[in-house]
């Protein structure tokens, strides 16, 4: 993901708003009666960082005169080297306090509807809860290591209420009924953001392509509310509804479609056309040109440099075994910079024969990998395949010619 100054400008109004209660937040010990715990879901914003949605938990009481909402997704952009962190998955996201007032506030503010679900809770079990949130408000617990699957401001919450209301809350096994991966459940939100869903594709690795359990699903704050939606509380009477019927607390308005006219698939199937033109031209011409290959292969060998940094050093489990790097093999960048050389070595004809070869191999088997390939990245391997074949044709006939001219004389 990347972060824009409109990003952070953004991000630091909403952090105001968050930490609004800061210090001087003042919790009662117990809650009353007429006390409410709900789940919180806003709708996805127009903004990358806001594509998925997001979540958080309602504690109101009328008695005391508290409306909190704790929020597990707020990080502090004054962090040191904040940058590599974010990257990494190193940075320290932290569980914020706010008024529901100031915390509607924001949302409205970015037009992004806001939905709450009253949970079917006993005086206890809200007790319960709220001490749990109490405790892990105090400085020493707010602090966690964010993932984006399996740790984020979604699973946050899910976990709160499995670990207070214990084996009495059943989440439906079925809530998973698609059978998504991982991949495909984020696909379904990114797709408005064509490029935004080009990266993360390109980053995610095979990790990813595991098929979600019905827990793991609610990682996505939209699933988070389906899944309490039709979970249940067991209790004296037997089974009840966890959650009640979803309300409105505030409905954006509808967003204003944008067009993204250059999308990934189109950009990379004009530059294969463009590879096949130029290689045909350059073919028929006999005078074998490798400055398209130099740019081309230094610049997907750079690719596979940081596609091996994250899947290597990255504490991001989405990261981890990123076949991808079997085409953006990060040795393309010094091998396509000696093509720069007038006289180039001999092992180059056979790393390019090798380079064909296993993109072939790729294009063929694609269907049977353990991992799922954006199809824009389909014609780039078709343009590698067609150059890695075209340079290893051109080097092997200039080899051959050049040594029977040494034979001759």
């Amino acid at each position: 993901m990347i972060l824009s100054r409109s990003f952070i400008n953004k991000w630091l109004l909403i952090t105001l708003f968050l930490f609004g209660l800061g210090k001087g937040l003042a919790i009662a010990q117990n809650l009353s009666p007429q006390a409410r715990i709900s789940l919180i879901t806003c709708s996805p914003g127009d903004e990358l960082y806001s594509m998925y949605g997001h979540s958080a938990i309602r504690v109101a009481d009328p008695t005391y005169g508290i409306d909190y909402v704790f929020n597990y997704g707020t990080f502090d952009f004054s962090t040191p080297n904040f940058y590599p962190k974010f990257v990494m998955g190193k940075l320290k996201y932290k569980l914020a306090v706010s008024n529901l007032s100031d915390f509607l506030a924001a949302y409205q503010y970015y037009n992004r509807s806001v939905y709450e679900q009253v949970l079917n809770l006993t005086l206890p079990q809200k007790n319960n809860v709220f001490r749990f949130l109490q405790t892990n408000y105090l400085p020493e617990n707010r602090e966690y290591y964010y993932d984006f699957f399996f740790d984020n401001c979604a699973t946050r919450i899910r976990d709160v209420f499995q670990n207070t209301l214990g084996d009495s809350l059943r989440f439906n096994p079925a809530l998973n009924h698609k059978k998504l991966s991982f991949r495909q459940i984020v696909g379904i939100y990114q797709n408005p953001f064509p490029w935004a869903d080009f990266g993360v594709d390109l980053a995610m690795g095979a990790t990813s392509d595991r098929q979600a359990t019905a827990s793991e699903y609610m990682f996505i704050p939209d699933y988070l509310q389906e899944g309490f939606s039709t979970a249940t509380l067991q209790n004296r009477n037997g089974k009840a509804p966890f959650a009640q019927p979803v309300a409105t607390l505030f409905k954006a308005d509808s967003p204003v479609l944008v067009l993204v006219p250059l999308r990934p698939g189109i950009i990379c199937w004009a530059l294969f056309i463009l590879g096949v033109v130029l290689t045909w031209w350059q073919w028929r011409q006999k005078r074998p040109d490798y400055s398209f290959d130099v740019v081309l292969f230094s610049v997907v060998g750079l690719l596979g440099f940081v596609l091996l940094f994250l899947t290597t050093s990255s504490d991001y489990k989405a990261f981890g075994r990123n076949l991808n790097l079997l085409w953006a093999i990060p040795l393309h960048l010094p091998v396509g910079l000696l093509l720069l050389r007038k006289k180039t070595l001999p092992f180059v004809k056979t790393y390019f024969l090798i380079t064909a070869i296993v993109t072939g191999l790729l294009l063929i088997l694609w269907q049977w990998i353990p991992q799922e390939y954006h199809p824009a990245f389909f014609p780039v391997l078709l343009l590698l395949g067609l150059r890695a074949g075209y340079i290893y044709f051109t080097q092997k006939h200039f080899i051959q010619k050049r040594t029977q001219q040494r034979v001759s004389y």
